[in-house]
């Protein structure tokens, strides 16, 4: 089985210009299933990634992760009160992106592909070739392959 990203990759998929506010990247995850938006230019150029958790991290204070649980915290005081409207007036893609992602190209084996998720501890790589994007492969991509239906 040497199946190649170009031949098991999802190639529809839906992208973002960096540019596009919190609102509408919410909007369409919560309209989809996936859990990762590339951001790309008027080229399809791959500029970065938002998955769910980035849209969520600014609810988060970053001193939580100095903390090795949580549990003994009963109130979140001011940090409930943050609607998301106030963000999305604020914020828009380009603030919340990972940039530099972690990517293969069209060439890659579906083992590649498995390895670099897991040695990443991500659940989607974006295929591209010489900067644009063109596809992304998935868990659930990377099993059909493996056990085919």
């Amino acid at each position: 089985m040497k199946a190649k990203a170009k031949d098991f990759m999802t190639k529809k998929v839906v992208t973002i210009g960096r540019e596009t506010s919190v609102k509408e990247i919410a909007h369409i995850f919560l309209t989809h299933t996936f859990d990762l938006l590339p951001v790309v230019d008027k080229k399809n150029n791959l500029l970065g990634v938002i998955a769910k958790k980035d849209l969520l991290s600014p609810f988060v204070p970053e001193y939580f992760d100095l903390l090795e649980d949580i549990g003994f915290i009963s109130d979140f005081g001011s940090l409930e009160t943050v609607p998301g409207a106030i963000l999305e007036n604020l914020l828009v893609a380009e603030d919340i992106m990972r940039e530099s992602p972690v990517t293969v190209d069209e060439e890659a084996s579906c083992f590649k592909a498995l390895a670099l998720m897991a040695s990443h501890d991500i659940r989607h790589l974006p295929v591209v070739e010489k900067g644009k994007l063109m596809g992304i492969v998935s868990r659930t991509d990377i099993l059909k392959v493996i056990f085919p239906p």
